[in-house]
C-alpha cells in the first residue's frame, strides 16, 4: 500500500476548513446585513463537517490501518487529535479566565467551559477534535470485531440507536426541572452520540474508496459526476433547513445524509481531478489548526474596523468588499499561526518543533 499523500484529500480539506471559516462568520452582526450569507451558510453546513469524517474513513482504508495494532493506532490518534484538543482548550480557557478576573464573566461561565474540557463536549470549534477522536476509535474497533461484510450492518445498527437516543434525549431532558441540568445532561448526551455518527460516515468514507481509482489525469466521467452531485446537493439543501452536527440537528435524516454525500463526495470528486494548488493544500495539511484558531473574536474585530476604514473610499459594492477584507485579514491571521505552530511549537499538535529538531540533531552530534 502506497503511504504517499493523495493530494486531493489534502485540497478537499483545504476547501473545506475555508468553508468552516465562512460558516462560523453567519452570527456576526457584521455579515448578517448581507441577504446572501444565511443561505451560504446553511449550504455550508449542509455537508462540511461530515466531508472531513468522510476522508478520515478513505485515509483509514488507503492507509490500510485496519491491519495494524489497534493499541499503536489509538497512542498515535491521541497524540495527533487529543494532545492539540488539551492544548487549545488550555489556551481557551485562559481567555475564559481572564474574563472571568476582569469582571466579563461570572465564576459559573468560567466551570461551565471547564466541564466543557473534561467532559469533551469541547469549547467553540474544539468539540470536533474529541468527536473525530472517539468516532475513528469506535470504527476501528468494529473492524477489529467484525468482518467487511458485516461491518456495514453493524454500524448501521449503531447508528440507528444514536438516532432514537438522540430523539429521546432531546425530548427528555427539556422536562427536567432544573434547567441547568437540563442542558447539562443534553450536552453530556451529544458528547457520547457524536462518535457514533462520526463512525457511520467514516465507514461510508472507507467504504467509497474503493470507488476511487488512482488516474494521472482528468477524467470527463468524474468531473461531471461531481458536478451533478454538488448541483443535487444545491438544489435539494433548502428542504432540509439548517443542520448543525455539534447540536446534531439533522431534520430530515434521509435528506441530511443525502445532501451530506453528494456535497462531500462532489467536492472530493472535483478535487480529484483538478491540480493541487499549493495555499489550498496547505491549509488541508493543517486543517486542524485553522480549526482550532480560526475563531477568534479579537482578530474579527479588527478585520471588521479595517472594513469599516475602507468603506470610506468605497463607492460600489462597498457591501461585498467589505466582506472580502474581513475574511481576507483572518485567512492571513490563519496562515501565520500554522506557519508558527508548525515551525515553533510543534508540540501543540503532537508533533516535534524546530527547537526538538536542534536538541536532537545536537545529541545525534554528540
Amino acid at each position: 500500500m502506497i503511504k504517499g499523500r493523495l493530494h486531493y484529500f489534502d485540497t478537499a480539506k483545504g476547501i473545506g476548513i475555508f468553508l468552516v471559516l465562512l460558516g462560523h462568520l453567519q452570527g456576526t452582526w457584521f455579515f448578517s446585513l448581507s441577504p446572501y450569507i444565511l443561505p451560504l451558510c446553511t449550504w455550508i453546513f449542509s455537508f462540511h463537517i461530515p466531508l472531513f469524517f468522510l476522508i478520515s474513513g478513505m485515509l483509514i482504508r488507503y492507509k490500510d490501518d485496519p491491519a495494524k495494532d489497534l493499541k499503536t493506532l489509538f497512542l498515535k490518534r491521541f497524540k495527533g487529535i487529543m494532545i492539540p484538543y488539551f492544548w487549545f482548550s488550555f489556551f481557551y480557557l485562559l481567555v475564559v479566565l481572564y474574563s472571568l478576573l476582569t469582571g466579563f464573566i461570572k465564576p459559573q461561565s468560567f466551570f461551565i467551559q471547564v466541564w466543557y474540557v473534561l467532559g469533551m463536549y469541547g469549547m467553540n470549534v474544539l468539540w470536533f477534535l474529541p468527536a473525530l477522536f472517539f468516532g475513528e476509535m469506535l470504527f476501528l474497533l468494529l473492524r477489529s470485531r467484525f468482518s467487511d461484510k458485516i461491518l456495514p450492518f453493524a454500524i448501521l445498527i449503531f447508528t440507528a440507536l444514536a438516532t432514537l437516543a438522540d430523539l429521546f434525549v432531546k425530548k427528555w431532558c427539556p422536562l427536567i426541572p432544573d434547567a441547568f441540568f437540563a442542558v447539562r445532561a443534553e450536552e453530556l448526551f451529544t458528547t457520547l452520540l457524536r462518535p457514533v455518527f462520526a463512525a457511520a460516515f467514516i465507514t461510508i468514507g472507507y467504504y467509497a474508496f474503493a470507488l476511487f481509482r488512482q488516474r494521472e489525469k482528468a477524467n470527463l466521467v468524474e468531473l461531471l459526476t461531481a458536478v451533478a452531485l454538488i448541483l443535487l446537493n444545491i438544489f435539494v439543501h433548502p428542504y432540509n433547513g439548517g443542520v448543525d452536527f455539534r447540536s446534531l440537528v439533522q431534520n430530515n435524516i434521509a435528506l441530511y445524509y443525502l445532501c451530506a454525500l453528494s456535497g462531500s463526495f462532489g467536492l472530493i470528486l472535483l478535487c480529484k481531478n483538478l491540480p493541487a494548488i499549493r495555499p489550498v493544500t496547505y491549509w488541508g495539511v493543517n486543517s486542524l489548526i485553522v480549526m482550532a484558531v480560526h475563531n477568534n473574536e479579537t482578530v474579527l474585530f479588527y478585520g471588521m474596523k479595517l472594513a469599516m476604514y475602507a468603506n470610506q473610499f468605497l463607492t460600489r459594492a462597498r457591501g461585498y468588499i467589505s466582506y472580502l477584507i474581513v475574511v481576507v485579514t483572518i485567512s492571513l491571521y490563519v496562515t501565520l499561526m500554522i506557519f508558527l505552530i508548525t515551525r515553533f511549537f510543534g508540540f501543540l499538535i503532537g508533533k516535534p518543533s524546530v527547537f526538538d529538531r536542534l536538541f536532537t540533531r545536537k545529541n545525534t552530534e554528540k
